[in-house]
């Protein structure tokens, strides 16, 4: 009787085991296309990341994270030698003027790469991390392709992936190194989930194959990757911003208050980690929301979830500043110097030898360094969206593809077409962040924009307007023309892309050293000229349908801006790695990287 009970009690585990399992399996088949797009962002992401550091920001932000980890909230101790940066001295203390948002949820990864680090090594934990991405991405494709055995085609990826980096691996010091590795990984996860939650967006908003689109522009045609691979909170602003866009237009569909209220509650965060987007975000959301919603127990509800949301920016600046309700970017720079202690396992670059020549490499490269710029605001409004100010391009020289956002405004006037509630609440979140930049410009002479311009020259885009590539995106593939050519044509444009970025890469290294920002933002200008007439052309004068040869043309000139973009992204990273520091202490994930970057430094040495 006994023997039956226990037979019967593992064939029921059995059963149950398996039922899991098949369930497990079912969900996997039916979000192939979302996981391949997670996990391809998280291999892409891993496999640029490094122990390359810019000197000012990405310094105090460590500092911060380095004393947060040891039980303070002053910069009483320095992990890296920072003498410029955005520091702030309240009472006889000294701070990073940074969110500590970002450091807050970078401290269980610290705590995960430190036990993986005594287990095995942290290095080698976040090198199988990236292999293990990039078998799950093989085996999802091959089985969403119908290949036979994809399991065998992830197996084999990962052993190659893995065993090749492993001839080169190098163990990164963490005791050292791991505060950085923390905020970056931290960072890559974050970046992962912001192209994941963009796919979500344009799949319920269009199709798939626009959601594809969107998300690999973003991933390859826009600044965010970029700052994936770096220490600032930039990304996870844009992820909150992004993901309170999501939930609100859930709360449309659905008709669901839970939806709203998490909008409200993302908005609130966004308001710690950057004080500007998160007010711009929430008031966005609260005009959207309570013009058709006046429920005393709703509006309740929203104060009481963002007041909650509130609190962590609410008790930051009360133990840094005193006061809950002070505004740390209000706080003036530091205008005197406060010893601190020299951290344990202290980062000492090694002296640059090659500074010179990389200076002069960058003034062959096309580098302008005269930041004497106009400073009135219709000036600094026309360089962010179309002009090169000093060396940061405006948004459409950036992703030239975004041009086309412009038609929108004509197409939506001439066909008298009624704006949707995404089409408002992304239209007023646009016209409320100039607005804000505007009134703290005139009103109390704060110009971030002129900031990036004078005291970073060697960055090329504005990273505070990382939002803006988003929302321009959404109405460029809101144009019926555009989406239907990228769903008709969507193999071609990836190719043709490849193709286009293949020779620019190649001519690239045979003219080296060419000027690269002259010549990149006359072409992006013309690319811009010419997408934004034959749109108009297609839409407003040929009425015919597609296969027409300004249809042909139309692809070959967006093929050609995606690869523009794309070849800046590249030489944007290419600049960092070879010009900030010496690579012999710029330690990669992937160890091939490293080797890459050595060469290349030597090659152009």
């Amino acid at each position: 009787m006994r023997q039956n009970r226990k037979t019967y009690r593992k064939l029921y585990q059995s059963k149950h085991e398996m039922k899991i399992i098949e369930k497990f399996l079912s969900i996997l088949d039916s979000n192939q296309l979302s996981l391949i797009i997670f996990f391809g962002s998280l291999f892409l992401f891993l496999g640029f990341a490094s122990t390359r550091l810019f000197f000012s920001d990405e310094g105090v932000i460590l500092n911060q994270f380095y004393n947060l980890i040891h039980g303070s909230i002053v910069l009483e101790s320095f992990k890296i030698n920072t003498t410029k940066g955005v520091f702030a001295i309240i009472g006889d203390h000294l701070f990073g003027k940074f969110s500590y948002s970002l450091l807050i949820l970078s401290l269980p990864i610290y705590y995960i790469l430190k036990i993986m680090d005594f287990l095995a090594g942290a290095h080698l934990f976040i090198l199988n991390l990236w292999a293990l991405s990039g078998a799950f991405v093989t085996y999802l494709i091959t089985k969403y392709r119908n290949f036979k055995n994809p399991l065998l085609y992830g197996a084999v990826s990962y052993i190659v992936l893995i065993a090749t980096n492993l001839y080169f691996f190098k163990p990164i010091y963490f005791p050292m190194w791991g505060e950085l590795l923390s905020i970056e990984l931290t960072n890559v996860i974050i970046s992962s989930f912001l192209v994941l939650f963009v796919y979500f967006f344009f799949k319920d908003l269009f199709n798939t194959k626009i959601a594809l689109f969107a998300s690999l522009f973003l991933v390859f045609a826009t600044p965010v990757s970029f700052y994936s691979v770096t220490l600032k909170h930039h990304t996870l602003s844009l992820f909150l911003t992004v993901l309170a866009f999501y939930l609100f237009y859930k709360y449309q569909e659905k008709k669901d208050d839970t939806f709203i209220y998490l909008a409200y509650a993302s908005a609130a965060l966004c308001i710690w980690t950057r004080t500007l987007d998160g007010v711009v975000l929430l008031a966005s959301l609260l005009i959207m929301d309570l013009a058709g919603n006046h429920r005393i127990k709703h509006i309740v509800n929203i104060s009481l979830i963002i007041i909650i949301a509130l609190i962590p920016f609410f008790i930051f600046n009360y133990l840094i500043l005193g006061n809950p309700f002070s505004i740390m970017e209000t706080v003036p720079l530091a205008d005197r110097s406060i010893e601190v202690k020299t951290g344990k396992d202290f980062i000492i670059f090694n002296e640059n030898l090659n500074q010179q020549k990389q200076a002069n490499l960058l003034n062959e490269l096309g580098f302008n360094w005269n930041t004497d710029v106009k400073t009135g605001w219709q000036d600094v409004l026309l360089d962010i969206i179309l002009l090169r100010t000093v060396n940061a391009f405006g948004v459409f020289l950036v992703s030239p593809f975004l041009i086309i956002s412009v038609i929108f405004i004509i197409d939506i006037v001439r066909k008298n077409i009624k704006l949707n509630m995404m089409d408002k609440i992304l239209g007023l979140y646009l016209i409320l962040v100039f607005t804000a930049y505007s009134l703290l410009n005139v009103l109390f002479n704060m110009n971030f924009i002129i900031y990036i311009i004078r005291d970073t020259p060697v960055v090329i885009e504005y990273r505070y307007l990382l939002i803006i590539y988003f929302i321009l995106l959404y109405f460029a593939l809101s144009i019926y023309k555009i989406k239907e050519l990228i769903e008709n044509n969507f193999n071609k444009i990836i190719i043709l892309y490849g193709s286009i970025l293949l020779i620019s890469a190649i001519y690239f290294i045979v003219k080296f050293p060419l000027p690269f920002m002259n010549l990149y933002y006359q072409v992006s200008l013309a690319t811009s000229i010419l997408l934004i007439i034959a749109v108009a052309f297609s839409i407003f004068i040929n009425k015919k349908s597609s296969n027409t040869l300004s249809d042909k043309l139309m692809v070959l000139i967006i093929a050609l801006s995606l690869a523009e973009a794309s070849s800046l992204l590249l030489f944007y990273y290419w600049v960092v790695n070879m010009t900030y520091i010496s690579p012999s202490q710029n330690y990669t994930i992937v160890p091939i990287l490293e080797n890459l970057i050595k060469f290349m430094y030597q090659a152009i040495l």
